[in-house]
């Protein structure tokens, strides 16, 4: 009996160990993906964002530490995320920093960037997805972000850079021109054609795109096909030339459709083992991300579409398996030297900013919501369900089908408004089948936005709540208190009148204009330590006078405003005011050895005077005698 209740546990224990080998063999991302969403997933990663700014999980992430990068990528990534999610956050408080920033950088000639046109166009998304309307910047609203840095991005000699800094200017210029369907003037430097032309004729022999070489990128392939989304229903041909193509530099003529299909070859090919990619010979999360909201864009079904699943595995399994315990995501497993920012161990801001707005993509997709850089209202649910009907017609299609049934659910096809067929994610079956029959498609007209494109910012109401606010502002305010300013301000700019509004104005633009004033003063700070006590250990006791000013200026400011500046600079100006008084000392002690030095040589010397004069008495009495 006992022997036979050891084989049993034995067997017992050999089962378990089989099982646990199994289970222990399974990528923990295959369990992550199964039970997390891509909206959970998101809420994690803003979780962990808002524990690296410092705020709680139930507080905001657009805090005050976090928005004092708004209009920097780092600054404007998550905002984008989270508009295009859903959640509620300090949008206004975003906002209004944002335009700040913006309507001071526009005061110098470089305006946002020489070179990057993107810095318009991120800034432009984050202010749409903020509830803002980037045509309508600054003060007087007479900034416009899009024309600026789209279809007008000219220098000074009237000559477009929109691709000064490469392919990414024509990609996400576009990207931006269609975030709210933006009519492009007819004497604008770009049209739309241009921008698309210069995304298809960049594109590589293999199917992808490279920021720069000849050897496609996942990254820039991603991104060239979340530009071009949009077109992939168009029957409109284009001509061009690409010497990648065609070395000779004879023209091709292709449609937006079959650019793209070639692109999706390339990636389903280039698809790792695990479902990832890698750049540059590095697997990483990015790369993942980038591809997987360009098939999102397209309706492709990351999780069901065979050409990217790999051995069993998704897209959405290799970017879950970059996601740390904090919720925050590694760049990639391995440490990489040219990107030393990325530790293979510590969640990375800029793996999570894309990872963030890569799971809303999904979640967009999945909930059929507009695409993620489609800022324009939710489709009606009566238009959702004409598209709906549209591609049930079509999957009932076959080549048997009659000639007078295609062109019936071609008409239907055309009686979505222009702007919403492209949200018909099986057009391409109809089209070939159209093209069989030889079906002539109709002359594609697009009715885009030509009114004050962008979100209208509505009158709002001063709340009691923003009164209470700004009476509880402190006398002496620091840096610290601008994000509420700036958000106060800019509400009672665009609100009702209510009684006492112009004394809350005046309070308000009082604070605002004290807030300018002490950040130029730690502007000017940081600049004045650089240029007069760098290098450091140079400092003479000539410069005490300089290392002093520049020391009672930083201890003027308060602990929060004394933290805006670098720490190595901080301690660079202790260690030279340090240097300057030991130097002051040294020359005090020299001083007074050398008086002391005086004193007792005085003393000597007065006392051989004295003993040679009492000397020089006592022979004279003598003599006397």
């Amino acid at each position: 009996m006992k022997q036979s209740l050891s084989c049993a546990f034995c067997a017992i224990t050999l089962t378990t160990i089989v099982l646990l080998g199994i289970l222990f063999s399974i990528p923990l991302s295959a369990f992550a993906s199964e039970q997390k969403t891509p909206y959970n997933v998101a809420l994690e990663i803003i979780d962990w964002k808002k524990s690296n700014v410092g705020s709680t999980s139930d507080g905001y992430l657009l805090n005050d530490t976090f928005l004092t990068q708004a209009g920097t990528t780092p600054g404007d990534w998550y905002p984008i995320g989270l508009g295009r999610l859903g959640v509620k956050d300090n949008q206004d408080g975003y906002l209004a920093v944002l335009d700040d920033n913006v309507q001071k950088r526009y005061q110098t000639s470089a305006k946002l960037d020489k070179a990057k046109a993107t810095e318009w166009h991120r800034i432009a998304l984050a202010v749409l997805a903020s509830g803002g309307n980037p045509r309508r910047m600054g003060t007087n609203g007479d900034i416009d972000l899009i024309a600026d840095g789209t279809y007008n991005r000219v220098d000074a000699k009237g000559n477009g850079i929109l691709g000064k800094q490469g392919i990414n200017g024509f990609i996400w210029g576009l990207i931006a021109v269609d975030s709210m369907q933006y009519e492009v003037p007819q004497d604008a430097y770009y049209s739309r054609d241009d921008m698309i032309l210069n995304i298809l004729n960049r594109q590589l022999a293999d199917g992808g795109w490279a920021l720069t070489g000849n050897v496609s990128d996942p990254d820039m392939t991603g991104m060239a096909i979340q530009a071009l989304a949009p077109y992939y229903n168009s029957e409109k041909e284009y001509t061009y030339a690409n010497k990648k193509l065609q070395a000779d530099g004879s023209l091709i003529t292709k449609k937006v459709r079959t650019v793209i299909d070639e692109a999706i070859c390339w990636l389903s090919l280039a698809q790792n083992a695990d479902g990832g990619y890698s750049s540059w010979g590095t697997e990483n999360c990015e790369s993942a991300v980038q591809v997987a909201v360009a098939l999102c864009l397209l309706g492709v079904d990351i999780f069901t579409d065979a050409r990217f699943i790999k051995d069993g595995n998704t897209i959405y399994d290799a970017i879950m398996s970059f996601q740390n315990a904090d919720g925050g995501f590694i760049h990639a497993t391995v440490y990489d030297p040219e990107n030393p920012s990325s530790l293979p161990d510590k969640s990375n801001t800029m793996a999570s900013e894309q990872t963030l707005y890569g799971m809303v993509a999904i979640h967009r997709y999945q909930n059929g919501m507009r695409r993620l850089f489609d800022l324009r209202s939710e489709q009606s649910p009566a238009l959702k369900e004409q598209i709906a009907q549209v591609e049930a017609q079509i999957e009932l299609l076959d080549e048997s089908t009659s000639t007078l049934e295609l062109q019936g659910v071609y008409n239907a096809y055309w009686a979505i408004p222009s702007l919403e067929r492209s949200y018909v994610n099986n057009y391409a079956k109809l089209s070939q089948l159209l093209n069989k029959a030889g079906i002539t498609y109709y002359e594609e007209v697009m009715d885009f936005n030509s009114g004050d494109a962008g979100v209208i910012t509505p009158m709002e109401i001063f709340t009691d709540a923003d009164v209470n606010a700004t009476n509880s502002l402190p006398t002496v305010l620091t840096t610290e208190h601008r994000a509420e300013v700036l958000r106060l301000f800019s509400k009672i700019s665009n609100c009702f009148d209510f009684e006492g509004k112009q004394d809350y104005y005046i309070k308000l633009e009082k604070a605002k204009n004290a807030i300018d004033e002490l950040q130029a003063q730690i502007d000017l700070l940081k600049a004045d330590i650089k240029q007069h006590l760098y290098p450091f250990d140079s400092i003479s006791l000539s410069d005490k006078k300089v290392v002093q000013d520049i020391y009672n200026r930083y201890m003027a400011l308060s602990s929060y405003d004394q933290a805006q500046l670098e720490a190595s600079d901080v301690e660079g100006l202790l260690k030279c005011k340090t240097q300057v008084e030991n130097l002051q000392t040294a020359l005090i002690i020299s001083g007074v050895c050398v008086a002391v030095a005086g004193v007792a040589t005085a003393i000597v010397i007065a006392n051989v005077r004295k003993r040679k004069k009492e000397k020089a008495s006592k022979l004279m009495q003598e003599s006397d005698e």
